[in-house]
């Protein structure tokens, strides 16, 4: 069960790394600022924090989110799972923000912020999906 949770926060981490990587409008940042005009040099404790507040919001949030989305899941043949994972994703933003922890901001920035959620949900879940499938082989 340990080794399961700590599997969880590194491929977190390591998504959320990916997501800041490839995404040009989402930035995190290690310092107190209030925009993200390039992409900064960020330590790995940054990602570490970010990880295990996305592992407890999948473990405890997501799946209330989907048993509620049940319905339009079914319908949509699982792709409304994309939407309440950026759902999720715009959550972890908020959160780390509204915790106002020093050492640690999540930028979105542009005109279709729920777009970029979208993106990250797609990026975070595929690396997911990928992580997954090599540790049971």
């Amino acid at each position: 069960m340990i080794r399961r949770a700590i599997l969880s926060i590194i491929a977190n981490s390591v998504g959320l790394y990916l997501v800041d990587y490839f995404l040009v409008d989402l930035c995190f940042v290690s310092e107190t600022a209030t925009s993200c005009p390039a992409k900064p040099e960020v330590s790995l404790p940054i990602f570490v924090i970010a990880g295990i507040v996305l592992g407890i919001l999948n473990t405890f949030v997501k799946p209330f989110l989907k048993l509620i989305s049940l319905p339009i899941t079914f319908l949509t043949a699982g792709l409304f799972m994309f939407v309440v994972n950026g759902f999720v994703f715009g959550l972890l933003v908020w959160l780390v923000n509204t915790l106002d922890l020093e050492t640690l901001r999540i930028f979105v920035f542009g005109e279709n912020i729920w777009l970029t959620y979208l993106y990250a949900a797609v990026i975070l879940g595929l690396f997911n999906i990928a992580t997954h499938w090599l540790v049971r082989k």
